[in-house]
């Protein structure tokens, strides 16, 4: 987070700086927040392609403005479409879905229909501004093109390998047949043709009009287990929050195993009084032992309470979180077999919004793994996603393959509020470290940091020791926790990792004052 700005009226963070131009431009004619989230969001869908598209799933959630505004999430996961069953892999002698290629695209792209539903409610809210503005930004850089970055080759340079055998991949990314040179111009004029008809007819005929046609003639000729009526099913659906309310401040989170669990950590956290919340601000043991064992103990209830079937009601009781960190040890680090990585290593992108009257946009957008499939749509340039591969064929290796079901998701946005401070905030993570990471910036936002202080704090994340034995704690190579020695002494396993892992986070912040600031690890900032 070393990019960090102030603005007065509205702030916003993006994965791309033309996905943040893109929004500032409709700040700036009067658009909405969820009018200007819509337009970095088709942005990114066209200039991250590694990490997100049209072609993948996004998960928004919307807080509206004032002190007490109600904060709702737009669940737009698509569904494992009808033909994909056990028996089809089995039939392939496929012991898993495969993470690339045709047989991987198994899942209807929910990302779109997100955007409908968010673009009604913007509506409703009062915005005016044409879907075509919206899309402009998008098809302008599909079409006319935008600059490949260092980072761009690298992403192209590691996915390439496995890929190029992807119908459609080497045509669309590569030059020749060979990475491009950087400052290069990268166009998808088929993407900017779907997304120019969409602007113009609309959005739902990507579901259920000329562009699904020609969409799902693709999807049959590579061929897929997704089909037309897949698509033609396909809606983004709204929900309420997972809340974990702490009396003066609150967290939203997804109904998603992943917001399930930044929830479950940081009552877990709360619940260690002096040892946890008063220490979230210092780079002391109590802090990093605190929420080690808060993260490693929320997993653990959450599995309990699956197998037992509690209400989600019952494991956010923050009284029994309370109770429940009582029983952490304040001393040592627990032994146990470490979490189980995904089955899929899953890319994301994440955008956020915040105005001076409180209202806030926080979302996630997901092909799955870096870019998705590998396979692109002739017809309209799509690439198509794999977030099917998150799902099992083996009913013991994971949650299990079956038609109908939305894949879980590990990308996490989060609205933080805290209204008798007027304070509001929307961030998101993605990544394995997540969870990790959204947990540690919330800890300290509760303590009263300062995107200055979030910026230059230490990051931690969880994953295995070399041996595969026990848990680790990951920290930076370049920015280890002050408490480090005494860590170890403890019995966590410190293992210093490339601090890129532990740097994929987001966050735009409403103060006390009114002021705003946004930053973002990975993207860029904008605002009025």
């Amino acid at each position: 987070m070393d990019e960090i700005e102030s603005f007065a009226v509205a702030g916003l963070a993006a994965p791309h700086p033309l996905a943040a131009a893109a929004g500032r431009e409709i700040l700036i004619e009067g658009g909405n927040l969820i009018e200007a989230a819509i337009a970095a969001a088709a942005v990114s869908a066209v200039v991250v392609p590694d990490r997100n598209g049209l072609g993948g799933d996004a998960v928004w959630l919307i807080r509206e403005p004032g002190p007490r505004g109600r904060t709702r999430v737009l669940d737009g996961r698509g569904l494992v479409g009808a033909a994909a069953r056990l028996s089809y892999y089995r039939q392939r002698n496929l012991e898993s879905v495969p993470l690339h290629g045709a047989d991987s695209v198994l899942v209807a792209p929910g990302a779109v229909a997100a955007w409908i539903e968010a673009r009604a409610l913007s509506a409703a809210m009062g915005g005016r501004l044409p879907l075509e503005r919206l899309l402009t930004p998008a098809i302008k850089a599909a079409r006319d093109g935008w600059s490949i970055t260092a980072r761009d080759i690298g992403a192209l340079a590691a996915a390439a390998p496995t890929l190029s055998a992807a119908p459609g991949f080497v045509a669309t990314f590569l030059v020749e047949g060979e990475l491009p040179k950087p400052d290069t111009l990268r166009r998808n004029p088929a993407l900017g043709a779907t997304l120019d008809y969409l602007a113009t007819k609309s959005l739902e005929d990507l579901y259920r009009g000329d562009v699904g046609r020609e969409f799902a003639a693709d999807l049959a000729a590579l061929p897929t287990p997704l089909a037309r009526d897949d698509l033609r099913g396909t809606e983004a659906r709204w929900r309420e929050p997972h809340l974990l309310d702490l009396g003066r401040h609150s967290l939203s989170v997804p109904p998603t195993r992943s917001g399930l669990w930044a929830a479950v950590t940081l009552g877990l956290y709360a619940g260690l009084g002096d040892a946890g919340l008063a220490a979230a601000a210092q780079d002391g043991f109590e802090r990093w032992h605190g929420l080690v064992a808060s993260l490693r103990a929320a997993d653990e209830m959450l599995d309990a309470a699956e197998s037992a079937g509690a209400e989600v009601a019952d494991v956010l009781d923050v009284a029994k979180l309370g109770s429940a960190s009582l029983a952490l040890d304040r001393e040592r680090a627990a032994r146990a077999a470490p979490e189980a990585g995904p089955l899929l290593d899953e890319a994301a992108v994440w955008i956020g919004v915040v105005d001076r009257d409180g209202g806030a946009v926080s979302l996630v957008q997901t092909l799955g793994g870096a870019f998705g499939s590998g396979a692109v749509s002739r017809r309209t340039g799509i690439l198509l996603g794999n977030r099917g591969a998150a799902l099992a064929v083996d009913p013991d290796l994971g949650p299990v393959l079956r038609p109908g079901r939305r894949p879980p998701l590990r990308a996490l946005p989060a609205i933080f509020a805290a209204p008798k401070e007027k304070r509001v905030a929307a961030f998101g993570a993605e990544g394995r470290q997540a969870v990790a990471l959204v947990s540690d910036l919330v800890s300290r936002l509760i303590r009263g940091a300062s995107l200055g202080d979030l910026g230059e704090a230490p990051r931690i994340g969880l994953g295995a020791t070399p041996d595969g034995r026990d848990v680790a704690v990951l920290v930076e190579e370049e920015r280890q926790p002050g408490a480090a020695s005494r860590l170890r002494s403890a019995g966590h396993v410190l293992v210093p990792v490339d601090g890129l892992a532990l740097r994929r986070a987001g966050l735009v912040l409403r103060d006390e004052a009114g002021r705003l600031a946004a930053t973002s690890d990975e993207g860029a900032v904008a605002g009025l």
